[in-house]
């Protein structure tokens, strides 16, 4: 038999994260999130016509499927960009 027991819940702290999305600083409670949850910590969700990104310095950034999940930790950024892209043209 453990002499360990849970702690209380009232004792019991969630989680705290520190993330940035376009810049803008966001407090998170999950270790993991998915594409679509991250889209949704924004005080507007970000709409389907723009990808998510995952900033990784040094390295290619990552693009973040709806369905993909991310391990959480502070510091970690991300981005938007428009999904398609059109190309200009000359006149």
């Amino acid at each position: 038999m453990s002499d360990t027991a849970p702690a209380p819940a009232e004792e019991r702290h969630e989680p705290k994260f520190r993330i940035q999305i376009d810049r803008v600083h966001y407090e998170v409670h999950k270790e993991h999130m998915t594409g679509e949850e991250l889209r949704h910590v924004t005080p507007t969700p970000i709409p389907q016509d723009r990808d998510l990104y995952e900033v990784r310095p040094g390295e290619q950034d990552r693009l973040i499927g709806d369905h993909e999940e991310v391990r959480i930790r502070d510091g970690l950024r991300f981005f938007t960009a428009p999904h398609h892209i059109n190309p200009g043209y000359r006149i």
